[in-house]
């Protein structure tokens, strides 16, 4: 009998997926840490062409129930595996790095329920923390009270955790990017449709993110928007806050499968699962592939962004 969550992989299977993906393409799966509950954090590593190759970053699930991201970060190595021109062009030029799950007590707990549960359940890790709230602000900053920009209270769904990196899982992505020093990443979530750049304090920076999502955009079948503003953005924890100001790298979210989609799919979604996550990954993975490598192609044309 299918499993309710069907087609998308069991943790067991993404993970067997992830290490041979990885071989396949004469790479290697790196174990970068445990999360809350011991299990791994897998990391793919497929070498460049060359020598001294600048590296790159794609990160998926770091909310437990958004299923659809992991499936996008491995379908770079699945559309690389199958001959995709633009990513053999950013093999060629950059090490590819790709963390399909950064949540994987998140995306067990939801494999469990069966995609059924609340925010505050699925999204966050086995201690009630939302990992893409747990990283720290740039110095001098301080956090908003703003609805999404983090929660000081335990059982929100945007709990912070009790400081910046107390959870095991973004302080092994954080030893990560210390030794890797990546020059550009993507984190992939749903389900919104958009392109979010780390916020940029410059016209240089802010002028260059602009750029690099208009190429994403123009790489895509159904294109996602540029979601930033300088009067109404906010310092929130956020991963590629974090990438960009703290590791100097060119950093964005993307919001796979928009928000439109979602509701044609389920006006009222049965769980919340099928309100973060299409029917059809395939055709997200299609269309959201060609416009991660546009950036991190586009991106390696950039230098790395001023500390």
């Amino acid at each position: 009998m299918p499993h309710p969550l069907d087609p998308y992989p069991t943790p067991e299977i993404r993970d067997a997926t992830t290490r041979e993906l990885a071989r396949t393409l004469g790479g290697e799966t790196h174990v970068i840490g445990q999360t809350v509950e011991g299990r791994p954090l897998l990391a793919a590593c497929v070498p460049a062409k060359r020598l001294g190759a600048p590296r790159v970053l794609v990160t998926g699930n770091i909310h437990g129930v958004e299923w659809v991201s992991c499936q996008v970060a491995m379908g770079m190595l699945q559309e690389l595996r199958g001959g995709d021109v633009g990513l053999q062009q950013l093999q060629e030029r950059a090490e590819l790095w790709v963390i399909p799950c950064m949540n994987p007590d998140g995306y067990h707990r939801t494999f469990v329920s069966e995609g059924h549960g609340s925010m505050a359940g699925l999204r966050t890790n086995a201690n009630g923390v939302d990992l893409n709230r747990n990283f720290p602000l740039p110095p001098g900053e301080l956090r908003k009270r703003l609805p999404g920009a983090g929660s000081l209270v335990p059982g929100n769904a945007t709990y912070v955790g009790t400081g910046p990196l107390s959870e095991p899982e973004t302080q092994a992505i954080e030893r990560l990017m210390v030794e890797q020093k990546f020059h550009a990443s993507i984190n992939v979530h749903s389900f919104l449709g958009k392109v979010i750049p780390a916020r940029a304090l410059t016209g240089h920076h802010a002028r260059t993110y602009k750029k690099l999502a208009k190429l994403m955009a123009a790489a895509q079948a159904t294109a996602y928007g540029r979601l930033s503003s300088a009067w109404f953005d906010t310092f929130t924890g956020e991963l590629e806050d974090h990438q960009h100001h703290a590791h100097n790298m060119w950093a964005a979210c993307m919001e796979t499968f928009t928000f439109a989609a979602s509701v044609r799919q389920h006006l009222r979604a049965p769980n919340l699962f099928w309100r973060f996550n299409p029917r059809d990954p395939q055709r997200w993975v299609k269309n959201d592939v060609p416009a991660v490598t546009a950036f991190l192609l586009a991106a390696l044309d950039e230098a790395r962004p001023d500390p």
